[in-house]
Protein backbone atom coordinates (compact mmCIF):
# COMPACT_ATOMS: atom_id res chain seq x y z
CA UNK A 1 0.00 0.00 0.00
CA UNK A 2 1.44 3.54 -0.72
CA UNK A 3 1.86 6.26 2.15
CA UNK A 4 -0.87 8.38 0.68
CA UNK A 5 -3.65 5.93 0.18
CA UNK A 6 -3.45 5.56 3.99
CA UNK A 7 -4.35 8.73 4.94
CA UNK A 8 -7.67 8.38 2.47
CA UNK A 9 -10.43 6.72 2.74
CA UNK A 10 -10.46 3.02 2.12
CA UNK A 11 -11.94 1.86 -1.25
CA UNK A 12 -13.34 -1.17 0.04
CA UNK A 13 -15.06 0.98 2.94
CA UNK A 14 -16.76 3.53 -0.18
CA UNK A 15 -17.88 0.38 -1.84
CA UNK A 16 -19.91 -0.98 0.99
CA UNK A 17 -21.28 2.38 2.32
CA UNK A 18 -21.24 1.15 5.39
CA UNK A 19 -20.45 2.85 8.46
CA UNK A 20 -20.26 2.30 12.16
CA UNK A 21 -20.51 -1.12 14.06
CA UNK A 22 -22.48 -2.31 11.34
CA UNK A 23 -18.98 -1.68 8.47
CA UNK A 24 -17.20 -4.18 11.65
CA UNK A 25 -19.37 -6.40 11.39
CA UNK A 26 -19.33 -6.53 7.66
CA UNK A 27 -15.03 -7.04 7.49
CA UNK A 28 -14.42 -8.28 10.68
CA UNK A 29 -17.86 -9.98 12.00
CA UNK A 30 -18.59 -12.06 14.05
CA UNK A 31 -17.90 -9.85 16.66
CA UNK A 32 -17.87 -10.83 20.30
CA UNK A 33 -20.55 -9.36 22.52
CA UNK A 34 -20.20 -5.56 20.53
CA UNK A 35 -19.93 -2.58 22.76
CA UNK A 36 -21.58 0.75 22.87
CA UNK A 37 -19.31 3.03 20.96
CA UNK A 38 -20.19 5.71 18.94
CA UNK A 39 -20.54 5.25 14.70
CA UNK A 40 -17.04 7.63 14.02
CA UNK A 41 -15.33 5.29 16.83
CA UNK A 42 -16.13 1.90 15.06
CA UNK A 43 -15.80 3.57 11.65
CA UNK A 44 -12.79 4.60 12.59
CA UNK A 45 -11.16 1.40 14.09
CA UNK A 46 -12.49 -0.47 10.61
CA UNK A 47 -10.43 1.84 8.57
CA UNK A 48 -7.63 1.28 10.79
CA UNK A 49 -7.77 -2.30 10.76
CA UNK A 50 -8.51 -2.62 6.89
CA UNK A 51 -5.51 -0.31 6.27
CA UNK A 52 -3.45 -2.04 8.70
CA UNK A 53 -3.93 -5.65 7.55
CA UNK A 54 -3.38 -4.28 3.82
CA UNK A 55 0.36 -2.75 5.35
CA UNK A 56 1.09 -5.22 7.16
CA UNK A 57 0.42 -9.29 7.79
CA UNK A 58 -2.37 -10.78 9.46
CA UNK A 59 -2.07 -13.51 11.24
CA UNK A 60 -5.39 -15.32 9.22
CA UNK A 61 -4.21 -13.71 6.16
CA UNK A 62 -0.64 -15.50 4.92
CA UNK A 63 0.30 -19.56 4.96
CA UNK A 64 2.91 -21.38 4.63
CA UNK A 65 4.36 -21.65 1.38
CA UNK A 66 3.46 -24.82 -0.46
CA UNK A 67 0.09 -25.31 1.68
CA UNK A 68 -3.24 -26.59 0.41
CA UNK A 69 -6.11 -24.37 0.13
CA UNK A 70 -3.38 -20.63 -0.08
CA UNK A 71 -4.71 -17.91 2.42
CA UNK A 72 -6.79 -18.78 5.76
CA UNK A 73 -7.97 -15.70 5.75
CA UNK A 74 -11.48 -16.20 3.93
CA UNK A 75 -13.67 -13.65 4.07
CA UNK A 76 -11.53 -10.84 5.47
CA UNK A 77 -8.80 -11.73 3.62
CA UNK A 78 -10.67 -11.19 0.66
CA UNK A 79 -12.46 -7.59 2.07
CA UNK A 80 -8.80 -6.48 1.93
CA UNK A 81 -8.49 -6.25 -2.06
CA UNK A 82 -9.04 -3.35 -2.80
CA UNK A 83 -9.99 -2.38 -6.43
CA UNK A 84 -6.94 -0.66 -8.72
CA UNK A 85 -4.43 -1.68 -6.40
CA UNK A 86 -1.24 -3.17 -8.14
CA UNK A 87 0.74 -6.63 -6.61
CA UNK A 88 3.04 -4.64 -4.99
CA UNK A 89 1.04 -2.07 -3.42
CA UNK A 90 -1.54 -4.70 -2.08
CA UNK A 91 0.77 -7.21 -0.73
CA UNK A 92 -0.47 -10.38 -2.84
CA UNK A 93 3.07 -11.75 -3.41
CA UNK A 94 3.47 -11.04 0.35
CA UNK A 95 0.57 -13.59 1.61
CA UNK A 96 2.92 -16.51 2.23
CA UNK A 97 5.87 -17.04 4.55
CA UNK A 98 8.43 -20.02 4.14
CA UNK A 99 8.05 -22.67 6.76
CA UNK A 100 12.21 -22.93 6.73
CA UNK A 101 12.68 -18.92 7.63
CA UNK A 102 13.18 -17.64 10.68
CA UNK A 103 9.65 -15.70 10.58
CA UNK A 104 8.00 -18.68 10.32
CA UNK A 105 8.39 -19.15 14.52
CA UNK A 106 6.42 -15.84 15.10
CA UNK A 107 3.80 -17.30 12.94
CA UNK A 108 3.73 -20.37 13.59
CA UNK A 109 4.29 -19.65 17.60
CA UNK A 110 1.19 -17.06 17.39
CA UNK A 111 -0.74 -19.30 15.28
CA UNK A 112 -0.65 -21.99 18.29
CA UNK A 113 -0.90 -20.46 21.59
CA UNK A 114 -3.93 -18.65 20.25
CA UNK A 115 -5.70 -21.17 19.14
CA UNK A 116 -5.30 -23.04 22.51
CA UNK A 117 -6.83 -19.51 23.96
CA UNK A 118 -9.92 -20.10 21.99
CA UNK A 119 -10.31 -23.83 22.27
CA UNK A 120 -10.26 -22.83 26.59
CA UNK A 121 -12.78 -20.32 25.80
CA UNK A 122 -15.21 -22.48 23.24
CA UNK A 123 -14.12 -19.84 20.41
CA UNK A 124 -14.77 -20.79 16.99
CA UNK A 125 -11.67 -21.45 15.35
CA UNK A 126 -9.49 -18.28 14.35
CA UNK A 127 -11.85 -15.87 15.87
CA UNK A 128 -9.12 -14.32 17.72
CA UNK A 129 -6.16 -14.99 15.34
CA UNK A 130 -7.81 -12.92 13.31
CA UNK A 131 -7.20 -10.16 15.39
CA UNK A 132 -3.49 -10.36 15.23
CA UNK A 133 -1.38 -8.20 12.68
CA UNK A 134 2.71 -8.64 12.79
CA UNK A 135 3.50 -5.08 12.40
CA UNK A 136 7.27 -5.22 12.71
CA UNK A 137 9.14 -8.97 13.17
CA UNK A 138 13.00 -9.47 13.60
CA UNK A 139 13.95 -12.84 14.57
CA UNK A 140 16.96 -14.69 14.27
CA UNK A 141 16.70 -18.00 15.01
CA UNK A 142 19.58 -20.61 16.41
CA UNK A 143 18.81 -24.09 15.27
CA UNK A 144 15.02 -24.00 15.72
CA UNK A 145 14.79 -21.87 18.58
CA UNK A 146 14.89 -17.77 18.84
CA UNK A 147 18.73 -16.68 19.51
CA UNK A 148 16.94 -12.82 19.29
CA UNK A 149 13.73 -11.29 18.36
CA UNK A 150 12.38 -7.68 18.65
CA UNK A 151 8.85 -8.08 17.42
CA UNK A 152 5.28 -5.62 17.47
CA UNK A 153 1.98 -7.07 16.96
CA UNK A 154 -0.92 -5.21 17.12
CA UNK A 155 -4.57 -7.31 18.42
CA UNK A 156 -7.54 -5.23 17.71
CA UNK A 157 -10.19 -5.88 19.83
CA UNK A 158 -13.26 -8.32 19.14
CA UNK A 159 -15.82 -6.73 21.28
CA UNK A 160 -14.69 -2.83 21.09
CA UNK A 161 -13.21 -0.40 18.62
CA UNK A 162 -9.82 -0.41 20.08
CA UNK A 163 -6.40 -2.29 19.97
CA UNK A 164 -3.39 -2.90 22.34
CA UNK A 165 0.31 -3.08 20.33
CA UNK A 166 2.40 -5.72 22.41
CA UNK A 167 6.41 -5.11 21.88
CA UNK A 168 8.72 -8.39 23.05
CA UNK A 169 12.49 -7.53 22.69
CA UNK A 170 14.60 -10.83 23.59
CA UNK A 171 17.91 -12.42 22.90
CA UNK A 172 19.73 -15.13 24.35
CA UNK A 173 23.07 -16.61 23.77
CA UNK A 174 24.93 -19.28 25.04
CA UNK A 175 29.13 -18.76 24.85
CA UNK A 176 32.23 -20.56 26.08
CA UNK A 177 31.51 -19.47 29.95
CA UNK A 178 28.59 -17.40 30.13
CA UNK A 179 25.15 -16.99 28.83
CA UNK A 180 23.86 -13.31 27.47
CA UNK A 181 20.56 -13.73 27.83
CA UNK A 182 17.89 -9.90 28.67
CA UNK A 183 14.36 -9.48 27.57
CA UNK A 184 11.35 -6.99 28.12
CA UNK A 185 7.71 -7.25 27.38
CA UNK A 186 5.34 -4.26 26.99
CA UNK A 187 1.69 -2.92 25.71
CA UNK A 188 0.03 -0.15 25.10
CA UNK A 189 -3.95 0.08 24.64
CA UNK A 190 -5.13 2.84 21.98
CA UNK A 191 -8.78 3.29 22.92
CA UNK A 192 -9.05 5.97 19.55
CA UNK A 193 -7.64 4.28 16.78
CA UNK A 194 -7.39 7.12 13.83
CA UNK A 195 -9.04 6.03 10.26
CA UNK A 196 -4.93 5.50 9.29
CA UNK A 197 -2.74 2.57 8.63
CA UNK A 198 -0.55 1.56 11.42
CA UNK A 199 2.62 2.97 11.47
CA UNK A 200 5.49 0.25 12.76
CA UNK A 201 8.46 2.73 12.89
CA UNK A 202 6.63 5.34 14.57
CA UNK A 203 5.77 2.88 17.37
CA UNK A 204 9.41 1.50 17.70
CA UNK A 205 10.41 5.56 17.89
CA UNK A 206 8.28 5.57 20.72
CA UNK A 207 10.24 2.74 22.78
CA UNK A 208 13.45 3.30 24.56
CA UNK A 209 16.39 2.43 23.90
CA UNK A 210 17.89 0.98 27.24
CA UNK A 211 17.90 -1.49 29.89
CA UNK A 212 15.16 -4.13 29.75
CA UNK A 213 13.07 -2.29 32.78
CA UNK A 214 13.09 1.03 31.02
CA UNK A 215 12.33 0.09 27.73
CA UNK A 216 8.32 0.64 28.37
CA UNK A 217 8.52 3.43 30.22
CA UNK A 218 7.40 6.19 27.85
CA UNK A 219 4.24 7.21 25.60
CA UNK A 220 1.88 5.35 27.58
CA UNK A 221 3.98 1.84 27.17
CA UNK A 222 3.07 -0.04 30.19
CA UNK A 223 5.53 -2.62 31.27
CA UNK A 224 4.38 -6.60 31.32
CA UNK A 225 7.58 -8.03 32.58
CA UNK A 226 11.14 -8.03 31.84
CA UNK A 227 14.62 -9.89 32.58
CA UNK A 228 18.22 -9.83 32.18
CA UNK A 229 21.24 -11.79 33.89
CA UNK A 230 23.73 -8.89 35.47
CA UNK A 231 27.14 -8.80 34.04
CA UNK A 232 28.35 -5.65 36.19
CA UNK A 233 31.00 -5.97 38.64
CA UNK A 234 33.01 -8.02 36.63
CA UNK A 235 30.69 -10.58 36.45
CA UNK A 236 32.28 -12.36 32.86
CA UNK A 237 34.72 -15.08 32.02
CA UNK A 238 35.47 -18.06 34.12
CA UNK A 239 33.95 -16.31 36.76
CA UNK A 240 30.34 -15.95 35.38
CA UNK A 241 27.43 -16.63 37.33
CA UNK A 242 23.93 -16.49 37.23
CA UNK A 243 22.69 -13.19 38.65
CA UNK A 244 19.11 -13.06 37.74
CA UNK A 245 17.75 -9.81 37.70
CA UNK A 246 13.61 -9.50 37.00
CA UNK A 247 10.42 -8.25 37.63
CA UNK A 248 6.37 -8.89 37.02
CA UNK A 249 5.84 -4.77 36.69
CA UNK A 250 2.03 -5.73 36.32
CA UNK A 251 -0.80 -4.78 38.28
CA UNK A 252 -4.73 -6.05 38.75
CA UNK A 253 -5.60 -2.75 37.24
CA UNK A 254 -3.85 -3.24 34.47
CA UNK A 255 -4.64 -6.81 34.06
CA UNK A 256 -8.68 -5.73 34.16
CA UNK A 257 -7.52 -3.31 31.49
CA UNK A 258 -6.24 -5.57 29.08
CA UNK A 259 -9.27 -8.26 29.90
CA UNK A 260 -11.86 -5.42 28.93
CA UNK A 261 -10.64 -4.13 25.79
CA UNK A 262 -10.10 -7.92 24.83
CA UNK A 263 -13.24 -9.78 26.19
CA UNK A 264 -15.13 -7.12 27.73
CA UNK A 265 -15.80 -5.98 30.77
CA UNK A 266 -15.46 -8.49 33.50
CA UNK A 267 -17.82 -7.71 36.69
CA UNK A 268 -16.10 -8.57 39.98
CA UNK A 269 -17.70 -10.96 42.11
CA UNK A 270 -18.94 -10.97 45.89
CA UNK A 271 -15.49 -12.47 47.90
CA UNK A 272 -18.14 -15.07 49.37
CA UNK A 273 -18.90 -16.70 46.38
CA UNK A 274 -15.56 -18.80 46.07
CA UNK A 275 -16.87 -20.67 42.50
CA UNK A 276 -16.77 -16.84 41.27
CA UNK A 277 -14.00 -15.47 42.59
CA UNK A 278 -11.99 -18.26 40.73
CA UNK A 279 -13.28 -17.96 37.70
CA UNK A 280 -12.98 -13.87 37.38
CA UNK A 281 -8.79 -14.24 38.56
CA UNK A 282 -8.59 -17.20 35.72
CA UNK A 283 -10.23 -14.53 33.12
CA UNK A 284 -7.84 -12.13 34.59
CA UNK A 285 -4.99 -14.29 34.14
CA UNK A 286 -6.55 -15.58 30.63
CA UNK A 287 -6.20 -12.04 29.17
CA UNK A 288 -2.57 -11.51 29.92
CA UNK A 289 -1.88 -15.02 28.65
CA UNK A 290 -3.29 -13.40 25.02
CA UNK A 291 -0.64 -10.68 25.10
CA UNK A 292 2.09 -13.21 25.45
CA UNK A 293 0.21 -15.60 23.17
CA UNK A 294 0.44 -13.03 20.41
CA UNK A 295 3.87 -12.09 20.64
CA UNK A 296 4.69 -16.04 20.91
CA UNK A 297 5.12 -17.05 24.00
CA UNK A 298 2.84 -20.02 25.77
CA UNK A 299 2.94 -19.59 29.64
CA UNK A 300 0.73 -21.71 31.57
CA UNK A 301 -0.10 -20.24 34.93
CA UNK A 302 -1.96 -22.44 37.65
CA UNK A 303 -4.57 -20.96 39.29
CA UNK A 304 -5.30 -23.43 42.14
CA UNK A 305 -3.27 -25.56 44.27
CA UNK A 306 -4.37 -28.48 42.84
CA UNK A 307 -2.97 -27.47 39.44
CA UNK A 308 0.28 -28.45 38.13
CA UNK A 309 2.92 -26.02 38.50
CA UNK A 310 3.66 -22.60 36.10
CA UNK A 311 5.01 -23.98 32.94
CA UNK A 312 6.91 -21.14 31.14
CA UNK A 313 7.69 -21.53 27.18
CA UNK A 314 9.81 -24.30 26.59
CA UNK A 315 11.87 -22.39 23.54
CA UNK A 316 11.87 -19.19 25.08
CA UNK A 317 14.06 -18.26 28.77
CA UNK A 318 11.80 -15.56 30.42
CA UNK A 319 13.31 -16.62 34.22
CA UNK A 320 17.09 -17.60 34.59
CA UNK A 321 17.05 -19.41 37.36
CA UNK A 322 14.81 -22.49 38.32
CA UNK A 323 11.99 -20.10 40.12
CA UNK A 324 8.96 -19.33 37.72
CA UNK A 325 8.58 -15.84 39.59
CA UNK A 326 6.80 -14.88 36.05
CA UNK A 327 3.91 -17.06 36.18
CA UNK A 328 3.52 -16.71 40.16
CA UNK A 329 3.74 -12.66 39.20
CA UNK A 330 0.86 -12.76 36.85
CA UNK A 331 -1.19 -14.46 39.02
CA UNK A 332 -0.49 -12.61 41.92
CA UNK A 333 -1.00 -9.30 39.97
CA UNK A 334 -4.86 -11.15 39.00
CA UNK A 335 -5.24 -11.00 42.63
CA UNK A 336 -4.67 -14.84 43.08
CA UNK A 337 -2.22 -16.39 45.44
CA UNK A 338 -1.69 -19.88 45.85
CA UNK A 339 -1.03 -21.26 49.24
CA UNK A 340 2.68 -22.90 47.87
CA UNK A 341 3.26 -19.10 46.34
CA UNK A 342 5.47 -17.47 49.36
CA UNK A 343 7.69 -20.70 49.91
CA UNK A 344 8.02 -20.90 46.16
CA UNK A 345 9.63 -17.16 46.21
CA UNK A 346 11.85 -17.62 49.66
CA UNK A 347 13.25 -20.10 47.45
CA UNK A 348 13.77 -18.25 44.65
CA UNK A 349 15.22 -15.17 46.74
CA UNK A 350 17.62 -18.09 48.36
CA UNK A 351 18.38 -19.50 44.90
CA UNK A 352 19.68 -16.16 43.58
CA UNK A 353 21.35 -15.09 46.50
CA UNK A 354 23.36 -18.20 46.32
CA UNK A 355 24.25 -17.54 42.69
CA UNK A 356 25.11 -14.17 43.85
CA UNK A 357 27.52 -15.35 46.37
CA UNK A 358 28.83 -18.35 44.00
CA UNK A 359 27.66 -20.99 45.82
CA UNK A 360 27.27 -24.29 43.94
CA UNK A 361 29.50 -23.38 41.09
CA UNK A 362 31.30 -26.69 40.41
CA UNK A 363 28.13 -28.42 41.22
CA UNK A 364 28.31 -30.33 37.85
CA UNK A 365 24.60 -31.90 38.52
CA UNK A 366 23.07 -28.64 39.08
CA UNK A 367 24.56 -27.45 35.89
CA UNK A 368 23.62 -30.44 33.91
CA UNK A 369 19.55 -29.95 35.06
CA UNK A 370 19.96 -26.38 34.06
CA UNK A 371 20.95 -27.30 30.75
CA UNK A 372 18.51 -29.64 30.26
CA UNK A 373 15.82 -26.78 31.32
CA UNK A 374 16.99 -24.38 28.62
CA UNK A 375 18.38 -26.74 25.46
CA UNK A 376 21.88 -25.01 26.31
Amino acid sequence: MSANSANSVDPSVAKTKLQGLELAEHHFGPLLRPTRATQSAWTNYSINRLQTNQKYRNIVSVSRKGSEGGSEGGSEANSMEVEGDSEEDSGEDDDEYDEYSDEAWLFDSVKAYVSQIEEEMNFESGILQKCITILWNETVLDDEDPRSTDHIVRIYSPTAPVYIDVHFQYYCRSRWSEVEWFYSIGYKIQRRPSATAGNALAIKNELKMSSPPDVHTRNGWQTLCWGYYDDSDGNYGKNWRRIECGKVELHEEGAVDVHEVLFGELEKPAESDSGATLAYHRSLIRGIRMLLAAVGISYQVACTDDDEGDKGPHDLMLEGLGDKWVGRGIRNACGLRLARDAEDEQKGAQERQEELEGYGEDDDDDEGDYDDDYGF
